[in-house]
């Protein structure tokens, strides 16, 4: 299978519609429970890892995202999928609180300085304690949806979860962003801030596996 290569952009952009995708699969699933909608739902969420590499046409990403499915789709006839369903809408904030916090350790450096750093070098040092300040901050974020998701699953209605979970994490995330953003401009108002359009394509050209392994 000839492939090919997706540039940084359009892979945040399809990152993002699968998610969005996603979303309103699992709150279909949730509030109107079919076999046919949850098994879905299910193949949805594993696109999401798999999407870029389904675009590019690798065969291994092919072969594994079938298996997952055929896998998903036997779990959900002999087991119900509704356990899967409500899953990752704690373990995804969890894995990201993971994420961020590991790089707050003593001798690391935090996140969103590997973030800064990467887009200007020459980022100043008041930038720098700035950006470990935020990396705290997005810790505590996805600290707070992981438990909030968690508790919803397990005690509130359906409705109420899916709210959440589906949509209003993604107010939340939207709200820091844009917040945040809005902040530092006006807090930092001497120094020569990139544009929002332009803030956002640095996030998206950060290579991943270099603040892994910061």
């Amino acid at each position: 299978m000839r492939t090919f290569s997706v540039s940084s952009q359009a892979r945040a952009l399809l990152v993002a519609v699968s998610f969005v995708t996603s979303s309103v699969l699992i709150h279909l699933a949730v509030m109107n429970r079919t076999t046919l909608v949850e098994w879905l739902a299910l193949c949805s969420l594993v696109f999401v890892p798999f999407s870029i590499a389904l675009v590019e046409l690798r065969w291994r990403a092919w072969l594994g995202f079938a298996a997952a499915c055929g896998a998903l789709g036997w779990l959900v006839v002999t087991v119900g999928g509704r356990p899967l369903l409500y899953a990752p809408s704690v373990l995804i904030p969890a894995a990201l609180c993971w994420f961020f916090g590991r790089t707050l350790a003593a001798g690391r450096e935090p996140l969103v300085a590997t973030v800064a750093l990467a887009a200007r070098p020459a980022t100043p040092d008041y930038l720098l304690r700035y950006s470990r300040r935020l990396t705290q901050l997005w810790t505590a974020i996805f600290a707070a949806m992981c438990s909030w998701d968690l508790g919803l699953a397990l005690f509130a209605p359906h409705a109420a979860w899916s709210a959440m979970a589906n949509a209003g994490n993604y107010l939340v995330i939207g709200a820091a962003v844009g917040g945040e953003y809005l902040f530092r401009r006006l807090r930092f108002r001497d120094y020569d801030h990139p544009g929002f359009a332009e803030y956002v394509k640095i996030v998206i050209r950060a290579d991943p596996r270099r603040m892994y392994g910061r």
